[in-house]
């Protein structure tokens, strides 16, 4: 398999962490206690973890179109069609539609009509399983192409994040909602062709001990897992995320990457999950890769499914990945699930 491109869209609003404290604390009017000592909290956490600014849609702005327009770059160097597109698979969290596949309202929207079409929901894991999958099916030989999209556009009015998790009441919820402090907004699309079948390698491990500790709940949710204090403790549909404890359990991130059959010396550049660059810093730093870490979450925040694919966009835009460069993908998601993955460019 090969990347034949990757594209990111990302929405013109920059807003800083000042102005997220600021919505914060307009939202937050039932505060009890010293609601000055959460937000500065708040804003010591953030700072820490290397956020400046994310990007989110202004009122104009419509997942959509940026699908359209990370779609039509993805393709705009190549001779490929929407029409000529085999599969088409919608991964991420960001979605219109629990019923049909949000693959296939975009398949139908964008012009991808000849494309078999399914969705892969994993959390942040999303874009690497949907890899994965493709991959397989490349060896199969059951396509020829296929086309990867994500709409990572969380913030709207009524999702699970805003107004709602910015809406505090006291101090103590702050360690459970703190991540979504952090989120940003884009779309992405990847285009993949059935070449060189033994260029990508991957190796999963998952820890579903821990699977209560990120979670956005549907009602109902009781009668399909065992529920827990920690599952829902801001509302049904709503963001929980536990992101302290989530990177205390990230011990599997340097366990997976014993599974990387490509030496350290040989990597040219390293992508990750964007949840936080001090921590995944640290995390390159004890296991001998920190040097060769690109990191977008200090501009972009926590892209969730759409972060390794915008930083492989960004850095190939940039100049900082060339065809050819040994890439390697470090990721650990909600679930929990950790993945390291390695292709040339």
């Amino acid at each position: 398999m090969l990347i034949k491109d990757v594209a990111v869209s990302l929405p013109s609003r920059i807003v800083t962490n000042e102005e997220v404290i600021d919505m914060i604390r307009f939202h937050s009017k039932d505060y009890e206690g010293d609601i000055d000592r959460g937000m500065r909290t708040i804003k010591t956490l953030l700072d820490r973890s290397g956020l400046v600014n994310r990007r989110w849609c202004e009122s104009h702005e419509s997942p959509i179109d940026h699908v359209a327009m990370a779609t039509r770059k993805a393709l705009s160097e190549t001779y490929l069609k929407p029409e000529h597109i085999e599969l088409f698979i919608y991964v991420g969290i960001g979605r219109g539609f629990l019923e049909p596949g949000n693959s296939h309202m975009m398949a139908s929207t964008l012009g991808f009509v000849n494309a078999e079409c399914f969705d892969v929901v994993d959390a942040c894991m999303s874009w690497t399983r949907a890899m994965a999958i493709i991959d397989s099916l490349f060896k199969s030989g059951q396509y020829r192409n296929a086309m990867i999209v994500n709409a990572e556009f969380n913030m709207l009015a009524g999702g699970p994040l805003y107004p709602g998790n910015f809406a505090l009441k006291s101090q103590a919820q702050i360690e459970y909602t703190l991540p979504s402090f952090t989120i940003g907004e884009a779309a992405t699309a990847t285009l993949l062709v059935a070449k060189e079948p033994d260029n990508f390698t991957f190796a999963f491990r998952a820890k579903p001990a821990v699977s209560d500790l990120c979670t956005i709940p549907i009602p109902g949710y009781e009668g399909y897992c065992h529920p827990t204090e920690r599952i829902g403790k801001n509302g049904d549909m709503r963001f929980t995320s536990f992101g302290h404890e989530l990177h205390k359990n990230s011990d599997e991130l340097s366990a997976v990457l014993t599974k990387l059959p490509v030496p350290k010396k040989d990597i040219d550049i390293v992508f990750t999950h964007a949840s936080s660059k001090a921590a995944w810093q640290g995390y390159g730093a004890k296991v001998g890769i920190d040097d060769k870490m690109y990191h977008i979450y200090p501009e972009t925040g926590n892209l969730v499914s759409a972060s390794i694919p915008a930083a492989i966009s960004l850095a190939k835009d940039g100049g900082r990945l060339k065809r050819g460069d040994r890439v390697l993908c470090w990721v650990g998601s909600a679930g929990m699930s950790f993945n390291v993955s390695s292709f040339r460019f």
